[in-house]
């Protein structure tokens, strides 16, 4: 219920802010080729927004005694090396799904992100969301399915992540579902949020800045 309140929130909030900068042309076809605009300024309001709700998930959470430590959030250069493994995995995985749901499912590409961020923007973005959204999607999230095993926890975190980005199309909500099988098999293996982090971190980063440099 946390979870979804603390999701609930940023996404209403950020939807609200994003339609003002949805160009009235794009509407109508809003459903099947949607266009986000991402600007500085919106990128200030989902940060605070974040921050907020994620804190207010850990104040919440110390009644249970849950802590960004107890979920794993030990910084090192093992889980740094590991992240960047897991994210160099991710696109390989995201490569594959994008092929398959091209040629397979003929689906094309439904959701364009269109950038207006610069590059400070887009470091402060590619650090407040990935420990936002990993300490709720993973931390948060498994430790409190942990009692029903492995398969129930991962599958429903993973399924959750996917429906989380259910904007960006078929095609992103089977990638971000097979991030999230691919992110909750580590962490229930290792119990570390830092990887998780780190390559969510170097996944933003890579997918905004070339967008930003083209604007």
């Amino acid at each position: 219920m946390l979870i979804c309140i603390c999701f609930g929130l940023t996404i209403t909030a950020n939807s609200l802010w994003i339609i003002r900068h949805i160009s009235v042309s794009h509407l109508p076809s809003a459903l099947t080729n949607s266009v986000v605009h991402l600007k500085n300024d919106g990128i200030v309001v989902s940060v605070i927004l974040e921050l907020l709700t994620l804190g207010i998930a850990l104040l919440i959470g110390r009644v249970r005694g849950w802590s960004l430590r107890t979920f794993g959030l030990r910084p090192s250069w093992k889980w740094m090396g590991a992240g960047c493994l897991l994210f160099a995995a991710f696109l390989v995985i995201q490569r594959v799904i994008g092929l398959l749901t091209r040629t397979v499912l003929h689906s094309p590409v439904d959701f364009h992100r269109v950038s207006n961020l610069t590059i400070p923007f887009i470091i402060l973005i590619s650090i407040v969301n990935p420990v936002f959204e990993e300490a709720l999607e993973s931390g948060y999230f498994f430790h409190a399915l942990q009692r029903h095993g492995m398969w129930l926890t991962v599958f429903a975190a993973a399924l959750f992540r996917g429906f989380l980005h259910a904007t960006m199309g078929l095609s992103g909500f089977i990638t971000m579902f097979a991030m999230g099988l691919l992110y909750g098999f580590v962490y229930w293996r290792w119990r570390q949020l830092w990887p998780l982090i780190v390559a969510h971190s170097l996944q933003m980063f890579y997918s905004l800045v070339p967008q930003a440099l083209a604007a």
